[in-house]
């Protein structure tokens, strides 16, 4: 799917009822181009060995991060987590966002997430003056 049909189907998901518990993992999204650029990229912003996300079920999360043949992952970055409205439609999301002691951008960054199916959750990343900009991504609960 393009760029513009995730955004299209972000637009006609909702938010999940309460806050998920677990650990989710980064499914890439987009054409292939759109995948080797953020991969890419995000490790010359301190996203190298991304692997996903950790949900504690309470209001914080953390970036989970895993070297290539370790076993034990790696928790970085700690995330505020809510459920509110978005800029993008007005309609109730979970956010994420960084803390201050994220480095940068990561402070300036948003992740807000709606749920496509049990366990998977449609994210869009976007600069928090900018949510115009968003980006989508899909996480994936593990068990």
């Amino acid at each position: 799917m393009s760029l513009f049909a995730y955004k299209k189907q972000y637009l006609s998901l909702n938010a999940p009822s309460t806050i998920p518990t677990g650990n989710f993992q980064i499914q890439w999204l987009g054409p292939k181009w759109f995948q080797w650029t953020s991969k890419t990229g995000l490790q010359y912003l301190h996203f190298r060995n991304w692997w996903g996300k950790s949900f504690r079920g309470n209001n914080t999360a953390t970036n989970l991060f895993l070297k290539s043949g370790d076993t034990t992952f790696q928790e970085k970055y700690t995330m505020e987590v809510t459920l509110e409205k978005s800029p993008i439609d007005g309609q109730t999301s979970l956010f994420l966002r960084y803390t201050n002691e994220a480095p940068f951008p990561w402070p300036y960054i948003v992740d807000e997430f709606r749920v496509v199916s049990d366990g998977n959750l449609l994210g869009m990343s976007y600069p928090k003056f900018a949510p115009s900009l968003a980006l989508p991504f899909l996480i994936q609960k593990q068990s």
